[in-house]
């Protein structure tokens, strides 16, 4: 007797698993086993939250890399909200910032965050994280 189960594995084999995305042959977006990314399509609460815990999980990942010795849980939240946000790679290309941080001097790296493309591409957000990490604290 057929099932839903061989249905699902003739559909896997078929499409073939993909853990990158690539453009199929009508150039539609497509990832995993054939599902397509297009604009406007919907995006079920669940299958994003997976994503947000896939992306927060490697900004952690990246916050380890920053090699920084000693910081109070606001300020290493800023800096993981900088990396969610943009990648370690692009992070690591604010060098004064980076090493304002190392250093130690909260008011330089606040300063150095909002002197940033950065800051004009995310508006409230940045005086927001550069209010923390001047600050230490939440309440900005």
């Amino acid at each position: 007797m057929w099932t839903w189960n061989d249905t699902i594995s003739l559909i896997k084999k078929h499409e073939g698993f993909r853990d990158r995305l690539y453009w199929d042959t009508n150039k539609v977006l497509t990832g995993g086993w054939g599902h397509a990314f297009t604009v406007g399509s919907f995006l079920p609460h669940d299958i994003a939250e997976k994503f947000f815990l896939y992306d927060f999980n490697q900004a952690t990942i990246d916050y380890k890399q920053l090699s920084i010795a000693t910081i109070d849980p606001v300020r290493r939240a800023v800096l993981t909200d900088m990396l969610f946000n943009l990648g370690l790679t692009k992070f690591l290309k604010f060098k004064r910032l980076n090493k304002a941080l190392h250093e130690g001097d909260y008011i330089l790296a606040s300063k150095e965050m909002l002197d940033s493309k950065w800051a004009e591409q995310v508006g409230s957000r940045a005086y927001e994280l550069s209010c923390m990490m001047e600050r230490g604290n939440r309440s900005c």
